[in-house]
């Protein structure tokens, strides 16, 4: 065998095998493992004498952070922090600024939480969502308008034999819409929006009491009307913003919300504002989920999607899916919608059919999500399951 030194980039990301492979002491095992993983972190809007004993204590321990150029002389206000070490780096650095004064505490129990971060199970119904695989969410728009599908679905008949092809092809949930979000679309009625989704609801649970379903709706009326039908999870594009009763009728009653990062609905497809989008989108979030936890909802109940195409542009779609993995330090299960959006068939300039195709091959490239909200599941679990032995 050849013994001339050789170097690999990269290793594994799976350090304990790593460290398995090189015969390493199976009884220092766990503990090396820290010292082998590390990660980037950004902390927000710290005081410059904040920063300062922070910096310090980083250089202590054997690594830095990056803060603004003037936090050492205190001319500015506020600075964010990029920390980068590894997790054994990290948590004798949460035990040192338990100790300190100011807001340090409070963000060593960020770093913590970080660090320890897992994402809670969900039971509904008999399915428990352990989080340890991706889920998949089917679409049933019983609505005359839909981007994809409107009018296809929009009697009772047909919106049943759809459910039965969606839990045929792997569908995990089955999510009602009554009204379009497309762009230009025209708002319904609640009592219009009832109308089309709870007969609906009320049909599926006869002929199958298991299947989680998501109702699609922003309004309390809607809403209340299809959890009493048997609807399982409220989905609101709006991030609870449209109604202030759907907010409140959720947290009294802890029910599972999805919870979408949007600034317009019905989705347009331009950019508002703002010095960077992808920080926008997670603080907005972030906020939300604060909101909820704070006001007596369970975490494990929060879903959080970043609203690919709801007031960002095609080049922001595209950001977001490369930089998803950053959402997961919202330490909630992400949901992703990219189904025949219009920035996929617009860039490559191809039809709804051709799209379930991209978007099934982006859902198994992007990193982070739990579940994929599709119109074509079967295609979906195909494709996952093909990536599975790779990914």
């Amino acid at each position: 065998m050849n013994k001339d030194n050789i170097i690999i980039k990269n290793a594994s990301s799976d350090i304990l095998s790593e460290l398995e492979s090189i015969k390493f002491d199976n009884s220092y095992i766990s503990d090396a493992a820290l010292k082998y993983k590390g990660s980037t972190f950004k902390l927000f809007n710290l005081k410059p004498y904040e920063a300062n004993i922070l910096k310090q204590m980083c250089l202590s321990l054997g690594f830095d952070c990056a803060v603004s150029r003037n936090t050492v002389t205190c001319k500015c206000d506020f600075t964010d922090v990029i920390i980068f070490a590894s997790f054994s780096q990290l948590k004798k650095l949460v035990n040192k600024l338990k100790e300190q004064p100011f807001r340090l505490k409070q963000i060593s129990e960020l770093i913590d939480n970080q660090i320890n971060s897992c994402l809670l199970p969900l039971k509904i119904n008999n399915h428990l969502f352990d989080w340890k695989k991706q889920y998949i969410m089917g679409i049933l728009n019983v609505t005359p308008d839909s981007f994809s599908d409107g009018g296809k679905y929009n009697n009772i008949e047909c919106a049943l034999k759809r459910v039965e092809e969606l839990i045929q092809d792997g569908a995990d949930i089955i999510d009602i819409g009554g009204e379009s979000t497309k762009p230009n679309a025209i708002s319904v009625s609640p009592d219009e929006e009832i109308k089309r989704v709870v007969p609906v609801i009320h049909e599926i649970r006869k002929h199958n009491i298991d299947i989680p379903i998501s109702i699609d709706t922003r309004n309390y009326i809607t809403a209340k009307a299809s959890i009493e039908a048997g609807a399982d999870i409220i989905n609101d594009v709006s991030g609870l913003d449209c109604d202030n009763n759907l907010f409140n009728y959720v947290v009294t009653n802890n029910i599972p919300v999805v919870i979408m990062h949007s600034s317009t609905v019905p989705a347009v497809s331009n950019d508002y504002k703002t010095d960077d989008i992808i920080q926008d989108i997670y603080l907005s979030l972030y906020n939300k989920i604060d909101l909820l936890i704070k006001s007596g909802m369970e975490q494990n109940k929060i879903i959080a999607d970043v609203g690919i195409g709801f007031g960002k542009s095609a080049q922001t779609n595209f950001e977001i899916l490369k930089r998803m993995k950053e959402f997961t330090s919202l330490n909630v299960p992400l949901l992703l919608g990219i189904s025949r959006k219009s920035f996929i068939r617009n860039t490559f300039n191809i039809d709804f059919d051709e799209s379930d195709a991209v978007s099934a091959l982006y859902s198994t490239l992007v990193e982070g999500i739990n579940i994929h909200r599709v119109h074509n599941v079967k295609m979906l679990k195909r494709y996952l399951n093909y990536s599975s032995k790779i990914l």
